[in-house]
């Protein structure tokens, strides 16, 4: 698992360490099969990045040797419409709906404008979410960050950003988001990880490397307390 990537990122012995514990913990389910879900209307299924009133034809090159090549088209079991994204990139049998950056330097965390404090990063891990107000896992996944915040809040910061209005944030009374919250119509973050499907997820340590990446609610690659509490852990100890 340890390549040139991994060297940049690591430059210390601690640091190639952290990487190699997060790897043997959290790793364990990437060899398994992920199943996409059944219906554009599950909140378990991800959603296309554009509400049902636009259209959107994104589907993913073919060309070149890619993994791309491999991705099959969902079909009758497609949580998007026939114009909606497929996922860009299988990691370790893993579908990703944005470009993989995992065990990559993270973006840099730019929004428009808190609706919420600005939250203090510094020295903690920091879940950064992609959603929209109008997307039913989004919605659904509101429950799973509160949770998340409560628990972990003193280690892990964490944030949903919506290419929405403030206005249109602002809306949505159920559920109540406890957690930071911004907004960035310029759509930023999302267009330089390539999102294609939402809720997405990235979570970085607190050096600022992504070591989680994906869709919450994806079969065998559930992001869980479990996950959570071992990025956590890992991250105490380096």
């Amino acid at each position: 698992m340890v390549d040139a990537r991994f060297q940049r990122m690591f430059r210390s012995a601690g640091h190639l360490v952290l990487l190699l514990l997060v790897v043997m913990l959290i790793g364990s389910g990437c060899d398994q099969e992920a199943t996409p879900g059944a219906d554009g209307d599950d909140p378990s299924a991800p959603n296309s990045v554009d509400s049902s009133t636009e259209s959107v034809s994104s589907t993913p090159e073919t060309g070149g040797d890619t993994e791309t090549n491999d991705i099959p088209v969902f079909a009758a079991n497609s949580p998007f419409d026939t114009n909606d994204p497929q996922p860009t990139e299988v990691v370790e049998g893993k579908y990703i709906y944005a470009k993989s950056i995992l065990w990559e330097e993270g973006p840099e965390l730019v929004v428009e404008k808190w609706l919420t404090e600005k939250p203090e990063t510094e020295g903690k891990c920091v879940l950064i979410e992609f959603w929209a107000t109008w997307c039913p896992p989004c919605r659904k996944s509101i429950g799973l960050l509160n949770q998340f915040h409560k628990k972990f809040g003193d280690e892990l910061v964490v944030i949903g950003i919506s290419e929405e209005t403030e206005e249109d944030v602002r809306k949505l009374k159920e559920p109540q988001t406890e957690y930071f919250v911004a907004v960035d119509t310029q759509r930023r973050m999302k267009d330089a990880l390539g999102v294609s499907g939402i809720p997405h997820i990235i979570i970085l340590e607190p050096g600022g490397y992504v070591v989680w990446e994906g869709f919450p609610y994806q079969k065998g690659y559930e992001l869980t307390e479990e996950v959570i509490e071992k990025i956590l852990k890992v991250a105490r100890e380096g």
